[in-house]
């Protein structure tokens, strides 16, 4: 139950670093922003509470400091200044970090009494409150922490039943949270059930406080309210059994707040339309990710069997032409619609908005441009879109590197612009949008551009390639050298960039993806990169081949044509086979002979070309045989085959069999030489040549 407790206290931990981040900004963008200032203080009282609950008692007092500066913001005693926005963000990361050592360790082994010392030494230097009455001693403090002595009754003792909601996911914690908060403000004589029913009773969504105290009913019951989990509160005074929010004899009736007035019955058009547009309570629930995993394992075994159901069926028919396999071939049907609305429903289960890593860098690019000494913008559009939760989790290293990229290299100086003609302040734009069954990402700056003189000068000094290669390559081609590893253009090695290490790390992840990388600039306009991505990694629309008798799969997402060419179409360069498609010139490859199968002897004079894309590259592929495009289930080749060049994992087919996936990256790295083939199989049985990595036809151009 403990370890449960504290995954739930994780997932919910991040989730508030993550909006207490976004909050901070935001404080620091609009100024003393009521709104933002609210949020902050409710997540940081969230943090103290449940991290008190879990007895992280570093976690607690940082928080509960934050909570003492945000107090004095929030009653005006506290401007706004880039002093305590950063002290804010110090505290924010401290709680980071915190949180990753529970995590990794269980415990919390980083001090923070110096960011602690912060706070409290901003909190002290706050303008001292103006005396007043009560009422506006309430206003100013917020009722958690309003002593109602004035009113001349003393303590009282008050009975609070606490309801929780449906959709409160961590009902145990809450209840101690609420605990908590409460013995903050007075003397909680007793809680039922006891803490330790409420620990082992994780289902608990009720409990009933008995506290002492001189606040009215009413501010009780609007403090506890403000738990956003708590659903209903019920309080009676102890002495005369007065209901909640019951003024005292002697005191004035008190306006409900409106989180105590009663709810509106929508028995009036107005009153239903509000009622229909509030969020629904119980609508989500946390799923632990293997078990999504395991699920989506078995969606796959049932994608294998549909198809070999399908394949079954088929042979029947073509074999008997029997009237009850016409009933067999409509149950097929049935069953491979409903896997496919299966397979869809469990793929959004894994499915994530990309704004859970879009949220990191808003902080990251107003860090960097502050140590740049740049003025620059971050514009993020398409939050919203949805990934699968592996890809978005893998995705986040490359948009780092070109996030900072953009920064360091893309965006001038406030002077460079300013004498350019540009406005000041430089712009990044982050978006993602849905095509097809791929996400696309674009991060595009209005900085410098990439200027591919400059790209070839570095390449040739470095010993990339020669000066007469360089000065042969074109523009597009020379630009692409930025992902060579070892590459980098800055002058001197900083903290942010210039080490020959990032874009070719960039590339390598977004490939491990499956996906394209591209780079479009215009010195002195700017520079865009897109990713496509596809949008799970699982299970995919593969196009099945053929090399001799065996049987490969290619992503549908890496196919760029299919063509048939005459075989005395094939020519050589420079020893290479080539072809001429739509004249443009383009490299092709038997993969026959670097995975050593026999080239099977032809029956006609054509042969098959599959054309295959990554970023800007193509290669034709020969191929025997196309069988078709289908779903394709995507198993790990496991530890025992490691990593194979040009296949990057296996699938099973709908006659038992196993394929290979074919790699575009690994199969273009192939052809070009840069991994070293397999040795071809001697000369194959049908007379064709075999004797070469990347045999080519005796023609010529």
């Amino acid at each position: 139950m403990k370890s449960e407790l504290l995954g739930i206290f994780l997932d919910e931990a991040g989730e508030q670093l993550q909006q207490l981040e976004q909050d901070i900004l935001r404080l620091e963008q609009a100024g003393a922003s009521e709104e933002a200032i609210q949020s902050i203080f409710r997540t940081a009282h969230t943090l103290k509470g449940s991290s008190a609950v879990m007895g992280f008692e570093p976690m607690k007092l940082l928080a509960h400091e934050m909570e003492n500066v945000l107090e004095q913001i929030r009653n005006h005693r506290l401007a706004v200044t880039p002093e305590i926005v950063n002290v804010l963000f110090e505290c924010h990361d401290m709680l980071g970090i915190h949180k990753s050592e529970i995590e990794r360790f269980g415990t919390i082994h980083t001090n923070a009494d110096e960011v602690a010392e912060k706070l409290r030494t901003l909190a002290a230097g706050a303008a001292p409150a103006e005396t007043g009455g009560t009422e506006s001693c309430a206003a100013g403090r917020g009722a958690e922490d309003t002593v109602s002595a004035a009113s001349g009754r003393g303590p009282r003792t008050i009975e609070c039943r606490v309801t929780l909601s449906a959709a409160c996911d961590m009902k145990a914690a809450r209840m101690l949270v609420i605990r908590d908060m409460l013995s903050q403000h007075m003397r909680v004589i007793s809680i039922s059930p006891t803490l330790e029913e409420i620990i082992l009773l994780e289902g608990v969504d009720e409990a009933v406080l008995l506290v002492e105290t001189d606040l009215p009913p009413d501010e009780v019951a609007a403090m506890v309210r403000r738990d956003p989990d708590v659903e209903n509160v019920v309080l009676r005074q102890m002495d005369d059994m007065s209901q909640e929010g019951a003024p005292s004899p002697d005191s004035e009736p008190a306006r409900p707040s409106p989180a105590e007035r009663p709810e509106r019955t929508p028995d009036t058009p107005d009153a239903r339309k509000e009622a229909e547009s509030q969020p629904k309570s119980g609508q989500t629930i946390r799923v632990d990710v293997e078990r999504l995993d395991h699920l989506m394992n078995l969606v796959g075994e049932l994608v294998i069997d549909q198809t070999r159901i399908a394949q079954a069926s088929g042979i029947l028919r073509d074999d008997y032409r029997l009237e009850a396999l016409e009933d067999l071939e409509q149950v097929t049907n049935h069953i491979a619609r409903v896997i496919s609305e299966l397979q869809e429903s469990v793929m959004k289960t894994r499915m994530l908005p990309i704004e859970r890593q879009f949220n990191r860098f808003p902080r990251m690019v107003r860090d960097l441009s502050r140590e740049l000494g740049k003025d620059i913008e971050l514009i993020v559009v398409g939050k919203e879109t949805e990934l699968d939760r592996t890809v978005i989790e893998e995705i986040g290293d490359p948009l780092i590197h070109l996030i900072r990229n953009a920064i360091d290299h893309g965006i001038e100086s406030r002077e460079e612009r300013l004498a350019a003609g540009k406005p000041a302040r430089g712009t990044v734009r982050l978006s993602a949008m849905n095509q097809e069954n791929h996400v696309v990402i674009t991060v595009e700056d209005d900085g410098r551009g990439i200027s591919a003189d400059k790209i070839r000068a570095s390449a040739a000094a470095k010993g990339l390639i020669t000066a007469a290669a360089a000065e042969a390559m074109s523009d597009r081609d020379a630009i692409q050298l930025i992902f060579t590893p070892g590459f980098s253009t800055a002058e001197a090695v900083s903290e942010v960039s210039g080490r020959g290490v990032g874009m070719d790390i960039v590339r390598s992840h977004i490939e491990k993806l499956q996906g394209l990388i591209d780079v479009d600039t215009k010195p002195g306009e700017g520079t865009t990169f897109t990713i496509k991505l596809p949008l799970t990694l699982a299970i995919v629309r593969g196009l099945l081949i053929k090399l001799n008798h065996l049987t490969y799969a290619l992503p549908m997402s890496s196919v760029v044509e299919i063509v048939r060419i005459p075989q005395e179409e094939v020519r050589s360069v420079k020893g290479r086979p080539v072809v001429q498609i739509r004249e443009q010139i383009m490299p092709i490859a038997w993969l026959h002979d670097h995975f050593r199968i026999p080239r099977k002897k032809r029956a006609g004079r054509n042969v098959f070309v599959v054309v295959i894309g990554l970023a800007e590259k193509r290669l034709g592929l020969v191929v025997d045989e196309l069988i078709g495009n289908q779903e394709i289930v995507v198993k790990p080749l496991g530890s025992y085959l490691g990593k194979v060049d040009g296949v990057s994992g296996g699938t099973i087919l709908g006659d038992g069999s196993v394929a290979l996936i074919l790699d575009a990256a690994g199969v273009l790295k192939l052809a070009s030489g840069q991994e070293s083939p397999i040795t071809a199989q001697p000369e194959a049985a049908d007379g064709e040549s075999g004797g070469g990595a990347w045999a080519s036809t005796s023609n010529s151009l």
